[in-house]
């Protein structure tokens, strides 16, 4: 597929074309929402399995909510069954599930570092200490923080490109078809080019949802539909709408 470079007002507008398309069915987004949650609920109530369960599932009920955000933006009606139509699509199922993989295989990823790296420093610290090396407390302070520093640095950038690559995969595999790996290339390339939109976007979010839970969290009842919706006006913007010539990505 194609991705252009959007403006970086982009993020702000994004989220004004997510709120239009969740006002025209504001009570069946809601519900969609609460059906979603009570999923996730129920899951994270089995102990490890349901965890993975919910990770693994996340992107194909995700998926389901862009379906309706697009077939809503047709001037269709949405429908509250949109949630499962993931499950409905088997060919679709499958890429997304595998979508879900590569979230589990980040999060282990970011645990074998923090084992590695903070556990490892610990551990050095403590044969360290018993061999009677005499390190002053101020510097094994000071390897103590660096170790952590760059453990954290590792982490964020995985978590980063875990969420480049979900942003654009799940649309690109639930609305366009294309498979995992193609769509996790493509998203995290259109992910980079559009690293200024987006970030205005993310910003502009977390200010959204300091504000949503300040009312006991009854705002994000709002904020996540809308949120939903806005990632399918920048993907629609940045993919189908995309003008030649742009940035060609894999198929």
């Amino acid at each position: 597929m194609t991705a252009i470079r959007a403006d970086a007002g982009r993020g702000w507008g994004w989220i004004v074309e997510g709120w239009r398309l969740f006002v025209k069915a504001p009570g069946v987004w809601i519900v969609i929402l609460l059906i979603y949650l009570a999923i996730s609920v129920v899951l994270s109530l089995i102990p490890f399995v349901g965890m993975i369960a919910q990770v693994l599932l996340s992107p194909v009920l995700v998926g389901g909510m862009l379906y309706g955000a697009a077939t809503q933006a047709r001037g269709e009606t949405l429908e509250i069954g949109y949630l499962f139509q993931g499950f409905r699509d088997q060919e679709r199922m499958g890429p997304l599930v595998m979508l879900g993989l590569i979230s589990v295989a980040g999060y282990v990823l970011m645990l074998v570092v923090l084992v590695v790296l903070v556990g490892g420093g610990m551990m050095m610290g403590a044969m360290m200490d018993g061999a009677g090396a005499g390190m002053p407390p101020e510097v094994m302070g000071g390897l103590f923080v660096g170790v952590g520093f760059i453990a954290l640095l590792i982490v964020m950038t995985i978590g980063l490109v875990v969420a480049m690559a979900l942003f654009y995969g799940i649309p690109l595999i639930m609305l366009a078809g294309q498979n995992a790996w193609p769509a996790v290339q493509a998203s995290v390339a259109a992910c980079w080019i559009n690293m200024l939109s987006l970030s205005v976007f993310g910003l502009i979010y977390l200010v959204l949802a300091v504000a949503a839970v300040i009312p006991f969290g009854l705002g994000l009842l709002v904020l996540v539909p809308v949120t939903v919706c806005a990632v399918y006006a920048s993907y629609r913007e940045v993919f189908e709408e995309a003008p030649s010539p742009g940035i060609s990505l894999a198929k």
